[in-house]
């Protein structure tokens, strides 16, 4: 006969078995010391691909049958690219390219043996345009290929300026203004970003949604696998004439989540540090001039505060679920056929909020805020990096709160039922008939 106890003492005492018991365990130590010095070193791992780049100098050749034209090619790319970093001294810094006028066959060869990082061909074509074709390893969109794309536009400004008629009347060309009016950016206080804190924002959400989905994942499987080993092992009779199969299933969630938290509260809140100091760490080690702005500039006490509400209820949502099914399964090893098809939820919550972070989806992006299990994905990237109304929050918070309460009262009932099923695999009528008479 189940206890008929109030639910809180009982749940507190299997709650805090189940994480004396994780966070005791020597491989829960062992794993949680390994990922957070890999947390580490990937927080590290810009500072010290900076500091082992940081006597390189790439060279790019510039060829051009015309002397003039190559010269000016240089003056422009070399103002583009060896611009001095601010709180350096210009005296004595070095320059990271070297740019250098050179035959085609010379620069063909040496690119071929790898000496050059790029060749740019640069020819006036008989209409007068300048054309500029950069050979080079790296593909079109990446940051060295845009950076001499700009070097190309003022090339071409500064040739077709040199060729003007001595004394002419002429109006000199004037480099065209571009901006970007953008009605859904996100805001800081009612003032709009700055790309600095835009790209920080972006960078941010894409850690945020792969570290709920990992937690999702690997947590939650916890959380199941307990379940499934007492079960297997036939303690779970012993427990549920002590307890009703509601204090059973909060304990288990409450008590192994927690376990679970604790330790990605360790490996995420180190490198969240490192992340934040990474400049000066870069500057006490490499110097001045080799901070790049640190990666979490944009983040802000609200932000983090919405990450840690969607984060709690979007684990207590799967982990609530994980655990229904763990007691569905008469051994540990079945758990992965059963948890596939909530790892593909998990999943396409996790591909939505990617394309929701790259701009991209329009409608359905938006449906899928509102709509648990994706909206702890989906609505935590929208937040990130497009403005979004406070009653646009509030629904989606209320409807993931609603759905945590509507899947513990299923969860329940589905974990009392799951108990009841040995030696047989969970079809739907056996679950239907153990949950009726569960009820």
């Amino acid at each position: 006969m189940a206890s008929r106890d109030p639910l809180l003492p009982n749940a507190g005492i299997i709650a805090r078995r189940e994480y004396r018991d994780r966070v005791r365990g020597p491989l829960y130590m062992a794993s949680t010391v390994v990922l957070m010095g890999l947390a580490l070193l990937v927080a590290l791992a810009p500072i010290g691909i900076r500091y082992f780049d940081r006597g390189t100098v790439t060279r790019i050749a510039i060829v051009s049958s015309d002397g003039g034209l190559a010269q000016r090619a240089v003056a422009v790319a070399d103002t583009v690219l060896n611009g001095p970093p601010s709180g350096v001294d210009p005296a004595t810094w070095q320059k990271p390219y070297h740019l250098e006028v050179t035959t085609t066959a010379g620069a063909e060869a040496a690119f071929t043996k790898g000496e050059l990082a790029g060749v740019m061909a640069v020819e006036r074509l008989p209409t007068g345009q300048v054309d500029v074709t950069l050979r080079t390893y790296e593909g079109p969109n990446s940051p060295r290929s845009q950076i001499l794309a700009v070097a190309a536009f003022g090339i071409g400004v500064l040739d077709w300026s040199s060729r003007l008629p001595a004394g002419t009347d002429a109006p000199l060309f004037v480099t065209p203004a571009f901006h970007v009016d953008s009605i859904n950016t996100a805001t800081d206080g009612g003032r709009p970003l700055d790309p600095q804190e835009t790209a920080s924002r972006g960078f941010l959400g894409v850690v945020f949604v792969v570290l709920l989905f990992m937690s999702v994942i690997i947590y939650g499987m916890w959380v199941a696998t307990g379940v499934a080993a007492e079960k297997s092992s036939r303690v779970m009779e012993l427990m549920i004439s002590a307890a009703s199969p509601r204090q059973m299933l909060a304990g288990k969630v409450v008590g192994i989540g927690a376990a679970g938290l604790t330790q990605y509260l360790a490996i995420a809140l180190p490198a969240l540090v490192v992340l934040a100091f990474q400049d000066r760490i870069a500057e006490a080690i490499l110097g001045p001039g080799w901070s790049q702005g640190t990666p979490i500039v944009g983040l802000t006490p609200m932000l983090l505060a919405g990450y840690g509400v969607f984060f709690l209820l979007g684990f207590g949502l799967f982990a609530l679920i994980y655990a229904a099914m763990g007691s569905f399964v008469s051994r540990p090893d079945d758990l992965q056929t059963l948890s596939l098809p909530l790892s593909l939820v998990a999943i396409v919550g996790y591909l939505t909020a990617i394309v929701a972070l790259s701009g991209g989806g329009g409608t359905w992006i938006r449906v899928a805020s509102f709509v648990p299990p994706f909206s702890p994905f989906v609505m935590l990237a929208r937040i990130m990096i497009t403005a979004v109304q406070p009653w646009e929050l509030a629904v989606s918070v209320g409807l993931l709160v609603a759905a945590v309460a509507v899947v513990s009262v299923v969860a329940t009932r589905m974990y009392a039922a799951g108990v009841l099923l040995y030696g047989q695999r969970p079809g739907v009528r056996a679950f239907v008939a153990a949950a009726r008479r569960a009820g």
